[in-house]
């Protein structure tokens, strides 16, 4: 890059010099020549010294522009590459302005653009600038008009914003549509979309008995995959009112699925536009992880329609307020709906593999970052899930009554304005009578905290002392870190595994514990806590349900782990105990050096591991997640250097010690798995799969033949796409000559069918085998592979970066195979690009012979010619990491 782009500080933030109040756009639309014409109404705020007005604009063809109707003398305004500036203007007009956008060529996929027929929009964070000149910023609100006019052949589906309230008939075979949505709005949440599209209808009765019109649009002959989405919308929509008393405020509610799309989905303010992945779903085609994630986005961008749209962000570096808060809220609703101990157990898997690696990695940043290149970049595990972990700290102090009265106020107080996460804090403070200003540390500082515990039992006394002490990481620009406020949900367990009273001695209030559910409040570096009336030395059970986002460090002994996993009465707790016990076996295998080829299991670790698998009583996604073993990304994240080679054979070898000693049980318990039944997305099926899926891989892994022969029959007698995936899954993974046949089964079946072929193409990208990069770069040259369908590009390139075994290669194959698909990338869709950037997150922690390797691809990327600011912000603070 030629050079270093400008870095955008949160300090330097400073109130817009003028307001929008309402906006009438009209798009004509045109493959090439889309013509858009926008007449704002504008006028300058209070107490402002600048008098120009200064619009942002971004690859515009610029036509023609009127000041209250009247055509604009050419020197009373300026137009470049970056907006247009208009020169001395009065307090308050109008300003009408014609451009002409190419939404065809528009392969960044940001502001207009049209891809497989479809016109569509994405507009967050600062994709308008592309379709007009604008306040381009969250906090400029203004009410939009919309007329859409197009081909009623070619695109008899005109939607945008709010309810319709006109359309008809033009000349040369044209119609037209108007749009007015009554509430104001930022530019990013203007949504248009335009095509021959297929339609679900229905409707949803509000609380105050309000009739909402709901539609959900997708390709032609894809209506009948819309209905779980359908189902989903309306038990969001319940669930929103019976929770939070929030009703839904417009007349209609639009859903739109678009194979091409950079995000998972978008709040658009009564028009959500979804990545096709998180809408279209039925039991040949999707599995029950795409089930549940249709369910969890379609709330997400549901829920935002109060989170996100009638309160906003006032600027791009509060994204958390909107994002971390309908995170919570999502997994709340998940929770309410199944499982809520197994969804917390998934929410905190995610949360410990991805993002407590970007908060130890050289682009780690507060949920609230005080800088950034490029805000695209901003849209991270820290903001949206760490920061759904700050609002659930908030509501495990305050309790559920405290929160809901919390929130109350926030609208209260802020409805229809764009606001900040002080804001946010301020609402619930003073909703409360609670002092929140301690806590304002987990939104300015990065890192993940480490909560140091030491337990000393009095025999005599008959009381214990823990002791609880802090500390952070240094993360880039911040070397010393202020002590976190944590709340550390605790529990101490008899010889008998029942929860003792919880009883601080001397302590007559709840400011350090409160002892209804053992919530310690720790604000210091190191604290203290006494609890008396204990009458043997307990167990420790420690951040019980994951109350803060912190690594506990405490020397557990191994009969102490089975203890927990056997009896706490918390399920997160339990999960984490026999979690904990498989990390130390696979450490041991990682630590030993002689090569071998069985490994002799820990016989306390094989106990609790059978006493789960053959407990009848446990949830089995429950069960099923207990047996699971640790992912190479959560085994990665705890160590200083990685050992990519190690890890992946200490997994194997796990895998082969209890298959191995386990065999018979798990074979007989995969058969009573596996009778035909009809399909059901129900909490007994998924389970009844889950543990059947973790069974079989173990089976594999003791006995390839005997469990690949089980795989090949599982996939031909499938009649749902989760077992026919497990099973082409753990055959693609195996070393097994047979599993060509099923591959070429696969794809003969589904390669028309776009959301399954990605399965396809994504399983064999994440084998961890020597012949995958190889394989890789076949299926790049497959017909059914496009590298500008983002779904596809993370199906094959993405799934391949994520493959720890094959981009670490020994020969830098794997990086080099990267660094050229980012380059590459780059040049179309900056987004996607920094994307795959994000894959050396790691390099610090790369062995040095590794490390050299990746150096020299990093390097070559960042000194590309025209590389774009959002690559170049990624790869540079990686290598200076």
């Amino acid at each position: 890059m030629s050079e270093k782009p400008e870095t955008v500080y949160l300090k330097d933030y400073k109130a817009p010099a003028y307001s929008i109040s309402d906006v009438f756009l009209t798009f004509d639309l045109d493959d090439n020549a889309t013509l858009v014409t926008s007449e704002m109404r504008v006028f300058r705020n209070k107490n402002v010294s600048t008098t120009d007005l200064e619009l942002v604009g971004e690859q515009l063809k610029f036509v023609s522009a009127k000041l209250d109707g009247k055509d604009l003398d050419t020197k009373r305004f300026q137009v470049n590459d970056l907006g247009f500036k208009l020169i001395g203007p009065p307090e308050s007009f109008t300003l009408t302005i014609q451009n002409k956008i190419d939404p065809a060529s528009n392969k960044a996929l940001e502001g207009l653009y049209k891809s497989s027929g479809i016109f569509c929009t994405q507009n967050e964070p600062e994709g308008f600038r592309r379709i007009t000149y604008f306040i381009d910023r969250p906090d400029v609100m203004a009410k939009f008009k919309t007329k859409i006019i197009a081909n009623k052949k070619n695109y008899p589906v005109l939607l945008s914003n709010g309810n319709l309230v006109e359309s008809g008939d033009l000349a040369e075979g044209k119609h037209f549509c108007m749009w007015q949505d009554p509430f104001a709005k930022p530019s990013y949440l203007f949504a248009l979309v335009a095509g021959d599209l297929g339609v679900v209808k229905d409707k949803f009765v509000t609380m105050k008995n309000r009739k909402i019109d709901l539609f959900i649009y997708s390709d032609k002959g894809n209506e009948s995959k819309c209905l779980y989405a359908m189902e989903a919308l309306k038990r969001s929509m319940k669930w929103d009112e019976e929770r939070f008393g929030l009703e839904y405020d417009l007349d209609c509610y639009m859903i739109v699925a678009v194979d091409s799309f950079n995000m998972g989905a978008m709040e658009n303010k009564g028009l959500n536009v979804f990545n096709s992945a998180y809408v279209l779903a039925d039991a040949k085609t999707a599995t029950d992880d795409n089930f549940m994630g249709v369910e969890a986005v379609i709330g997400h961008e549901y829920f935002h329609n109060w989170t996100g749209n009638r309160v906003t962000c006032r600027d791009w570096f509060q994204l958390t307020l909107k994002e971390g808060l309908t995170v919570f809220r999502d997994q709340e609703f998940s929770s309410d709906l199944h499982s809520r101990a197994v969804e917390r157990i998934d929410n905190i898997d995610k949360l410990k593999t991805r993002q407590f690696i970007e908060d130890a990695g050289p682009n780690a940043h507060p949920i609230r970052p005080a800088s950034y290149m490029e805000i695209n970049n901003f849209y991270t595990m820290t903001v949206y899930e760490k920061g759904s972990e700050v609002i659930r700290m908030i509501h495990t102090i305050l309790g559920e009554t405290g929160f809901q009265k919390g929130m109350k106020k926030y609208f209260e107080l802020f409805d229809g304005k764009a606001v900040t996460t002080d804001d946010f804090l301020y609402a619930m403070s003073s909703a409360n009578g609670y002092d929140f200003e301690h806590f304002i540390n987990w939104y300015n500082q990065a890192g993940t905290p480490v909560v140091d515990v030491q337990m000393d039992y009095n025999e005599s006394s008959k009381t214990i002392k823990l002791t609880l002490a802090q500390s952070c990481p240094a993360t880039p620009g911040q070397e010393t870190k202020l002590p976190f406020f944590i709340p550390f949900k605790i529990g101490l367990l008899d010889q008998s595994g029942k929860d003792i009273k919880l009883t601080l001695k001397g302590d007559v209030n709840s400011r350090r514990l409160r002892s209804s559910d053992g919530v310690l409040f720790l604000r210091d570096q190191k604290e203290s806590f006494e609890f008396e009336n204990i009458k043997s030395r307990p167990v420790l059970s420690l951040n019980r349900e994951f109350s803060a986002p912190v690594i506990v460090k405490y020397d557990y002994l191994d009969q102490e782990l089975a203890f927990l996993a056997a009896h706490d009465s918390n399920e997160y707790t339990r999960f984490n105990a026999i979690r904990n016990l498989a990390i130390k076996e696979i450490n041991k295998i990682i630590d030993s050096t002689n090569g071998q080829a069985s490994w002799p299991i820990d016989k306390i670790y094989l106990k609790a591991y059978k006493a789960v698998l053959e407990d009848k009583k446990i949830d089995m996604s429950f069960k099923a997640r207990a047996l699971s073993i640790p992912t190479v990304e959560e085994l990665f994240n705890s160590q200083a250097v990685l050992k990519v080679d190690e890890t992946y054979r200490a997994r194997k070898l796990l895998k082969n010690a209890i298959g191995t000693a386990l065999k018979d049980i798990l074979v007989t318990m995969y058969k009573q798995l596996s009778p035909p039944t009809k399909y059901q997305f129900c909490k007994e099926q998924v389970g009844n799969r889950e543990v059947k899926a973790q069974v079989l891989s173990l089976i594999i892994a003791s006995d390839e033949e005997l469990g690949i022969n089980l795989a090949l029959a599982q996939f031909d007698s499938a009649n749902n796409m989760t077992d026919e995936a497990t099973a082409l899954a753990e055959i693609i993974f195996s070393s097994s000559s047979k599993k060509d046949i099923p591959i070429k089964k696969f794809y003969a079946k589904w390669k028309d069918n776009t959301l399954v072929i990605q399965k396809w193409l994504a399983l064999q990208a994440s084998a961890p085998l020597d012949t995958t990069l190889k394989r890789v770069m076949e299926l790049e040259k497959d017909p059914v592979y496009d590298a500008k369908v983002p779904n596809l590009l993370r199906s094959v390139v993405g799934a391949f970066s994520k493959n720890g075994y094959c981009f670490h290669r020994k020969d830098g194959s794997g990086y080099k195979f990267i660094a050229d698909k980012i380059i590459e990338i780059d040049k179309l869709n900056p987004s996607m690009g920094a994307a795959l950037s994000s894959s050396f997150v790691l390099y610090k922690k790369f062995p040095e012979n590794l490390k050299t390797l990746a150096e020299k691809e990093l390097r070559r990327i960042v000194e590309t010619a025209g590389l774009s600011k959002n690559a170049f912000e990624i790869v540079s603070k990686t290598l200076n990491a």
